[in-house]
C-alpha cells in the first residue's frame, strides 16, 4: 500500500508541475513586450 500511495503522490506532483508550466507558458505568451517575457523567463529559472 505504501508504494501505491507513493506512486499516487508522485503522479500528483508531476501533474501539478505540468499545470504550473502550462500556466507560465500562457503568461509568457501574453507578455506585453519581449523584454517583459525575458524578465519572466529569468525569474522562472530561479525557482
Amino acid at each position: 500500500m505504501s508504494r501505491l500511495r507513493t506512486a499516487i503522490a508522485e503522479r500528483r506532483r508531476t501533474r501539478a508541475r505540468l499545470r504550473e508550466d502550462r500556466a507560465f507558458e500562457r503568461l509568457l505568451a501574453r507578455a506585453p513586450t519581449v523584454e517583459s517575457a525575458h524578465e519572466l523567463r529569468a525569474i522562472s529559472t530561479r525557482r
